[in-house]
């Protein structure tokens, strides 16, 4: 997969409220303490955070080491005793993932352009330092954000109808279309979500399949994790995401880290806008349009992976049943 890029329709934008550079210690709230760039007056970036990343960028400064650095994000590795956490610095325009720090500066901006001649990356402190030969830059976090989950697929039979509308449309649209891999890949997943053998073995081979930082093969996963927790609840998950966690070291951190998200129903806004759709909040055929739009292939292959997860929870028979009686539902106003 490529790297996250613009996308223009992307629901949640970043806080106004947020500086792109600043110097020194002014705008700093009452009662608030400086952090060490802040009180030796040296410039810092102004970022918001995602929720999720609390206690690392709180705590302590711990070792960090670069993985990617790209127009639109770089990409950490924060070392830990428990497992390493990994965070993306966005720019304001990137597609916000659920482990994001993001500025206020677009990527026409450059944001991340000296950041490559870092020497050295710390995170800790509300803050991300890069050690440059030109002196250190620094990341503040002043806020926080919480990533976007699916709102549920209802459980009325009215509901359960309209996730199986939802799906047959979905599949309808997708017939015939591949991502990053040959037609078919994301197939086994619909036997996968309930047999904890079928899903060590699809995992086994998904898993790191593909080039990038996020392989086509752990896309898919990412879509059927969100998919299968938002229309069979959180337990429905437990089979398939402990699969991917058992073999979490065949592929890289960054993709290893957004899988863990997916499982707990986190994802970009993209992918919860198609995975909401499914399940009959909003028009099934502009979410997966705004979906595809993400990376070379990669939102082509989340949008088949929460088509397969789907299809597992709610069944090939009830697929059919919806595509006979399956209407374009308005979006949300």
């Amino acid at each position: 997969m490529l790297p996250p890029t613009t996308h223009r329709g992307d629901p949640h934008p970043p806080p106004r409220r947020v500086q792109p550079l600043l110097t020194g210690a002014r705008n700093r709230p009452p009662g608030t303490p400086a952090a060490p760039d802040r009180a030796r007056g040296l410039p810092y970036r102004a970022g918001a955070a995602a929720a999720g990343l609390r206690d690392i960028v709180r705590g302590p400064y711990r070792p960090t080491r670069i993985l990617g650095v790209f127009r639109s994000a770089v990409y950490l590795e924060v070392e830990d005793p428990r497992r390493p956490a990994v965070i993306a610095l966005l720019a304001s325009d990137a597609v916000r993932l659920p482990n994001g720090i993001v500025l206020a500066e677009p990527q026409s901006a450059e944001p991340f352009a000296c950041v490559a001649v870092s020497t050295q990356v710390r995170v800790g402190r509300l803050s991300v330092v890069f050690d440059r030969p030109a002196g250190p830059l620094s990341v503040r976090v002043g806020r926080w954000w919480r990533p976007p989950a699916p709102r549920p697929a209802g459980p009325s039979r009215e509901g359960r109808a309209a996730s199986a509308r939802g799906v047959a449309e979905l599949a309808a649209l997708l017939a015939g279309v591949s991502g990053g891999l040959p037609a078919g890949a994301a197939a086994p997943l619909a036997t996968a979500v309930d047999d904890p053998d079928r899903a060590a073995l699809v995992c086994e081979r998904l898993l790191g399949l593909g080039p990038g930082l996020t392989p086509s093969g752990d896309d898919l996963l990412c879509g059927a994790l969100l998919a299968v927790r938002a229309l069979g609840g959180p337990d429905r998950t437990d089979v398939l995401a402990a699969a991917v966690r058992r073999a979490r070291s065949a592929t890289t951190a960054l993709s290893a880290a957004l899988l863990e998200h997916a499982a707990r129903g986190e994802g970009c806004p993209q992918a919860v806008g198609l995975v909401e759709a499914v399940t009959g909040h909003r028009a099934v055929a502009p979410a997966l349009a705004a979906l595809r739009a993400v990376g070379h292939t990669s939102g082509t292959d989340l949008a088949l992976g929460v088509l397969a997860g789907a299809r597992a929870v709610v069944g090939p028979g009830a697929a059919r049943a919806g595509a006979a009686g399956a209407v374009h539902r308005e979006p949300d106003r």
